[in-house]
């Protein structure tokens, strides 16, 4: 007769889920789940939130190393919350950089980079340095999925630097071949946006620099080490490297080998999608369109099954190259268009997860039984970011936080702030013209343009969507009409063809400035005002 499962002492627990560890080190993920679910059951029994935590993370990892996007998604949110009522920071940051991780494949953009920066404010109460290389190195992971290529490229030089610098020094593997991946990844948008490959240099430095921390094949093995997921990647870039090269014959073979380390899971994960993609590539640069097409087809359609939503968008953007490249332009259209469609339902779908977690964050701070743990839940919610995540300007709580002061301190000063409110002009139509990623960098754009004619004691922020403010410390109101003026005609002026061919923008600006009794909202408000009078008057013109 077995033992009923709350019976098992923790000591038994403890055993269980270093052997589940141990089988994730060797590959075999099936074993390693396996073991953590028996761990989660006999916790869940004896009500053991440490040892329950502690499987659900480690079920999170297998799950994600098998492609199981969502279950990982449940799992990791899971055990991020239970580390944080147990107090247990270490677990929790180890949680949650998992959860950045897989939050980013299935999409979720803003969540991944929300749970990677948290991660990384927690590891700073740690002594630890490994936490803070995991967690910049997840924060790197998610700046590139969400094609901020220069703050991915400072996370992870970040994590390098904390790997260098502990006692003994770290490894820096991961975050050298996310570097690697940042700038592939760069290199894919790019050909997407300028038609045609930018320079490979800075690639070929990447990966000479991650190629120098692979140890040389042993035993006559081709096998740099044991890990799947790892060498199955290096191919995979290896190739893509060698396509892009022209250097066919050996891009072809290095896809074989990737076929070959992808088939070792025994089930389908998003390394076969790899495969899929680089064989694109290479039918492609054969003008090879039946075969092209058909493995870009695949490459989504993996990528659907095995919950990547990340390389199923690249699919699409694939797709729609290599219809240009052949002149159908009505198809390459089509598969812009399911792009959107892809977009939308990841946002209805993430809306939905977010309102998960604030359930349970409600749910959390009404069942606390100390102010203790009420004051850790409030600064650990300090914590998060006070930075848009697409643009990198401050946000709306930022703003109005500096807002506020300004307000305040300058009234009684006797030195009022202005506020200038910014609008995207017909922004809808950039978005269901161009597809959301040309509105994304348009964004982006515009905030670098807003953020470049400012002092440093202004701010522009972003309050979300397309819709900006500037808060201006201590000006005349002319001297803000002028600058206002400039940063218009500089968004006008700026060549958004380089963007995507036929895009153009523009915008509208309000302004106010700051008068007795006022507080943000009301200073916001005729700022917005004034704002819609210039739209108005703009339309008028036309």
């Amino acid at each position: 007769m077995k033992p009923d499962a709350r019976d098992l002492p923790e000591a038994r627990l403890d055993t269980l889920l270093k052997s589940a560890h141990a089988a994730l080190d060797e590959g075999d993920v099936q074993s390693g789940r396996e073991l953590s679910h028996k761990v989660l059951k006999a916790a869940e029994a004896s009500g053991s939130k440490r040892y329950e935590a502690r499987a659900l993370l480690c079920l999170a990892h297998c799950d994600r190393m098998l492609s199981r996007y969502r279950r990982a998604h449940r799992a990791s949110q899971r055990a991020a919350q239970g580390f944080q009522v147990l107090g247990d920071t270490s677990g929790e940051v180890m949680a949650l950089t998992t959860h950045a991780f897989v939050s980013i494949n299935l999409g979720r953009n803003e969540e991944a980079v929300e749970a990677a920066l948290l991660s990384v404010r927690l590891s700073e109460f740690l002594e630890k340095d490994e936490h803070s290389v995991l967690s910049y190195n997840a924060l790197g992971v998610a700046y590139f999925w969400s094609h901020n290529f220069d703050k991915a490229d400072q996370a992870l030089a970040t994590a390098i630097e904390f790997a260098e610098r502990a006692k003994p020094p770290l490894s820096v593997f991961q975050p050298k071949i996310n570097q690697w991946w940042t700038q592939l990844i760069r290199v894919f948008h790019d050909r997407y946006y300028e038609g045609a490959l930018p320079s490979l240099a800075l690639l070929r430095v990447h990966r000479e620099s991650v190629m120098r921390l692979v140890p040389p094949p042993q035993g006559g093995s081709t096998a740099a080490s044991a890990n799947v997921t790892t060498e199955a990647v290096l191919l995979f870039g290896a190739s893509l490297e060698a396509c892009w090269h022209g250097q066919l014959d050996q891009a072809s073979d290095d896809a074989d080998a990737l076929s070959g380390w992808a088939q070792r899971y025994g089930t389908l994960t998003w390394l076969s999608a790899l495969e899929a993609w680089v064989r694109t590539e290479i039918a492609w640069a054969r003008h090879d369109w039946p075969v092209a097409t058909l493995q870009a087809a695949k490459m989504i359609e993996i990528a659907v099954t095995v919950e990547h939503e990340q390389l199923a968008c690249l699919g699409h953007l694939l797709a729609s190259q290599l219809f240009t490249a052949q002149g159908m332009d009505g198809r390459a259209l089509d598969e812009l268009r399911r792009l959107r469609l892809r977009e939308q339902l990841i946002r209805s779908d993430c809306m939905e997860t977010r309102e998960n977690v604030i359930d349970w964050q409600l749910s959390l701070r009404l069942g606390q039984q100390s102010i203790e743990r009420l004051e850790l839940t409030a600064r650990q919610l300090e914590k998060l970011s006070l930075e848009d995540t697409l643009t990198g300007i401050p946000n709306r709580r930022n703003f109005e936080r500096y807002a506020a002061e300004l307000l305040r301190t300058g009234l009684e000063r006797g030195q009022p702030p202005c506020m200038a409110l910014v609008d995207v002009d017909k922004f809808k139509q950039i978005n269901d013209n161009f597809s959301h990623h040309v509105g994304d960098e348009v964004l982006k754009r515009i905030a670098h343009i807003l953020k470049s004619h400012l002092r440093e004691e202004d701010m522009a922020a972003r309050l979300g969507g397309d819709e900006f403010v500037i808060v201006f410390k201590h000006t005349d109101i002319q001297v803000v009409r002028q600058v206002c003026r400039r940063i218009t005609l500089a968004v006008r002026e700026f060549d958004w063809s380089g963007i995507s061919a036929g895009l153009q923008c523009s915008i509208s600006m309000g302004m106010a400035r700051a008068q007795a009794g006022d507080t943000v909202v009301s200073l916001s408000q005729r700022s917005d005002s004034a704002m819609y009078d210039e739209k108005k008057a703009g339309k008028a013109l036309a």
